[in-house]
């Protein structure tokens, strides 16, 4: 309010007299200037400190001077560092014109203090000036808090934060005094004596407090608020980072159970995992462990900098495997894995992508892991008699009743707690149905994508060939593209979309790939949103297998195949000419050339084979068999926007030149408020690249828009019509380049 104040006062007078004398010989209201001149005010000071009186006298004069040629019809302010009385040129302006007398430095504030708020002004002469230029931009509201005590003139906790982004910066061009009280703050709240130090030294001996204070759980709550808020800032978190990394903990200080529960340290977490998984057998220890770490694994203060893994890591070493022991069938047993299992099949794969190259972390994990996966593969292989098979012919059954506006995402090894993730993302946008399927035997690609898209046990090698079958089999209309090609403007009654990245890029990279399962869940994340954008009413995912993650093996892990006869071995299951028998393998029949019989191991470790034991399918394991059949539907939205159509399609499909409009008609029928307008936005497409995109517009009832765009050296474009909050496709066009010459309207 000081510069609303001061500003009301200048512009006052200037209305009456173009000109207005600030007297203020004590020169403590200098800080009011700059606002002065943002506001468009020319200003002319007066010499602060002239060498005598005949100096001074002839300053005043060519002031004067100046004020009457060049600024002889205009406004100007006059700030003088002079009384009243010591002033010769300029005294008469003072009282012929307007003056803002500041010789009593706080006499102007505390009367404009008391007309605007009523209270009696009781702080001293310095802090109230301090107040003064600290209440440049704050509201009247500030002004009464500071004024009755229940705030401090300098909130150190709104300061802080942009003077440790940038300490040099922030406090350079700052007024001494707001300086001298900012600094006095900062030394009281690191328990140091005021002294001067270089704003960087500052800085640094703040955020060691701060660091110290997390390392020894000692922090003074003002700095703790501090460091939450830093964390939590999109514009000041990258500073912290920068001093976290700087920041060094002594070797007698890596005690990670003695540290504040959202400290910012991974070496502390590193020193923590360690502790864990070398003692992972002693459950008491661990036990005790996690209980300590509790508060840092779900904290909601410090989510950003507490590592993901630790839940993951919680995950496996708390599963809790006694009700196990009370599946008594198939399907509870299908039902724990569902939505419980998957969850510790999720955190290992987490792990592995965190620890892979270090096994001193990751071998007692995996061996927790392996432990309760050997529970449940142990209750698993006792219901196999109930078991059947739920894949073979689905698509064709699904299309039979499959109504226009389907997509079918067909992925290739996507196991079930890559879809629940999946769905857990999306459903707080969509409707999501989660169901299983069970995959027939052996699971893999071949022989399971032959039971999705044809059945009756018929295997087709070619996926030309299977999908050339299945139309035969549903009469229907079907469009096949790959998921990654999938953009704006695609239409079609019934979509098929494969997605091969999961199996391929395993089959490929092995252990590699899993980095990279986070990219290909997003991959579906965002392409499941834009089937239902674009317009189709159902998106259902199912896949052909699932499959297991080996981890860290030795070849004395891998299983001996013991099978007699003549027999193909491969990672996950042997096929044999002669039925097997023996406790330790299952078998299937399932002809395939000239074998008669499918047999695996009642384990989810490898055989012993040609094939990299890094990442396998084709056994009898939950993991590669209990599959995903999800389908996700669009909300039914409550109002409904307003219509706009693309409505110069004709023109478009043959356009002239390397320039085009894109006419935007927007209807006239605004049935409520939520339909009187709408935002929208147009994107270019070239195949499946977006090449260009307007900006979002805002188009009223009735109203008609025009855009132009260019080819761009392109001789086809698609343009997709988008609403730009939702992203739903309302409408396309295709636009081609015509070889006709544009005679600019002379023909």
């Amino acid at each position: 309010m000081t510069d609303k104040w001061f500003l009301q006062d200048i512009e006052q007078s200037l209305a009456k007299r173009n000109r207005v004398v600030i007297v203020d010989p004590n020169n403590q209201y200098q800080f009011i200037l700059p606002v002065i001149e943002r506001q468009g005010f020319a200003i002319l000071k007066t010499e602060q400190a002239p060498k005598d009186n005949g100096a001074a006298i002839k300053d005043e004069l060519l002031l004067r001077y100046e004020v009457e040629t060049k600024f002889r019809n205009k406004p100007v302010v006059i700030y003088s560092s002079k009384d009243v009385t010591n002033m010769s040129f300029l005294f008469d302006y003072c009282f012929t014109n307007g003056c803002i007398d500041l010789s009593n430095p706080t006499d102007w504030l505390k009367k404009k203090l008391f007309a605007n708020t009523g209270l009696q002004i009781q702080m001293e002469t310095p802090m109230l000036i301090t107040a003064a230029k600290l209440g440049v931009g704050k509201d009247l509201a500030w002004w009464k808090k500071i004024l009755q005590n229940l705030e401090e003139v300098l909130n150190i906790e709104e300061e802080l934060l942009p003077f440790l982004h940038s300490p040099e910066h922030y406090l350079d061009g700052k007024d001494s005094d707001v300086k001298r009280l900012f600094e006095e703050k900062i030394f009281e709240l690191i328990g140091q004596p005021y002294m001067n130090k270089p704003a960087k030294t500052l800085a640094d001996e703040v955020t060691k407090r701060l660091f110290d204070g997390l390392v020894h759980n000692d922090i003074p709550v003002q700095l703790l608020q501090l460091y939450y808020r830093w964390a939590d800032s999109e514009k000041y978190k990258s500073s912290l980072r920068d001093y976290i990394q700087k920041y060094k903990i002594s070797s007698s200080d890596l005690n990670p159970w003695s540290a504040h529960p959202d400290h910012c340290f991974p070496i502390l977490d590193h020193v923590a995992l360690e502790q864990i998984t070398c003692n992972i057998n002693d459950k008491g220890f661990v036990a005790d462990k996690m209980h300590k770490l509790k508060p840092r694994i779900f904290s909601s203060k410090a989510s950003h900098i507490v590592p993901e893994w630790w839940r993951d890591v919680s995950v496996i070493v708390e599963f809790d495997s006694k009700t196990l022991n009370g599946l008594t069938d198939l399907n509870r047993l299908i039902d724990f894995y569902t939505t419980k299992f998957s969850d510790v099949d999720r955190a290992i794969r987490n792990l592995y992508a965190s620890f892979l190259q270090e096994q001193k972390v990751i071998r007692p994990l995996q061996e927790a892991y392996e432990s309760l996966n050997h529970l449940l593969l142990q209750q698993w292989f006792a219901f196999t008699n109930s078991y059947s098979e739920t894949q073979q012919g689905y698509l064709p059954k699904l299309l039979a009743n499959a109504k226009p506006g389907t997509a079918i995402i067909v992925g290739d090894g996507v196991r079930y707690e890559i879809a629940k993730h999946v769905a857990d993302v999306l459903q707080k946008q969509v409707k999501v149905d989660k169901q299983i399927m069970l995959a027939d035997m052996p699971s893999e690609t071949e022989h399971n994508m032959s039971a999705l898209y044809v059945g009756n046990k018929q295997v087709l090698g070619k996926k030309e060939d299977r999908e050339k079958k299945l139309n035969e089999l549903t009469g229907k209309n079907i469009v096949y593209m790959d998921l990654e090609a999938l953009s704006y403007g695609v239409k079609a009654d019934y979509l098929i979309l494969s997605y091969k990245d999961i199996d391929s890029a395993g089959e490929k990279l092995q252990q590699g790939a899993i980095k990279l399962f986070e990219e290909f869940e997003q991959v579906l994340i965002s392409k499941i949103s834009l089937l239902l954008n674009i317009g189709f009413q159902e998106v259902h995912l199912i896949t052909d297998h699932g499959f297991v993650l080996t981890g860290l093996l030795d070849e004395s892990d891998k299983i001996e195949s013991n099978a007699k006869g003549k027999k193909e071995v491969h990672e996950r299951f042997i096929r044999t000419q002669e039925r097997q028998e023996g406790n330790d393998l299952l078998c299937f029949e399932e002809p395939y050339e000239e074998y008669r019989y499918v047999c695996v191991s009642k384990s989810h470790r490898p055989f012993r084979s040609k094939g990299v034991y890094g990442y396998s399918h084709g056994g009898f394991t939950p993991q590669e068999i209990i599959i995903p059949n999800f389908v996700f539907r669009k909300e039914t939205n409550v109002t409904s926007g307003l219509q706009v159509i693309i409505s110069n399609k004709s023109d478009l499909a043959s356009a002239t030149g390397e320039f085009f409009p894109i006419k935007l008609q927007a209807s006239n029928d605004a049935k409520d408020l939520f339909a009187s307008n709408r935002k929208v936005q147009i994107l270019l497409y070239n195949g499946n690249i977006n090449v260009s995109s307007s900006n979002i517009i805002t188009i009223e009832a009735g109203q008609l828009v025009s855009m132009d765009f260019g080819f761009n050296k392109l001789d086809e474009v698609k343009a997709v019509l988008v609403d730009a909050s939702t992203q739903e496709q309302l409408d396309t066009a295709i636009i081609k380049k015509s070889n006709l010459r544009d005679f600019g309207g002379l023909l």
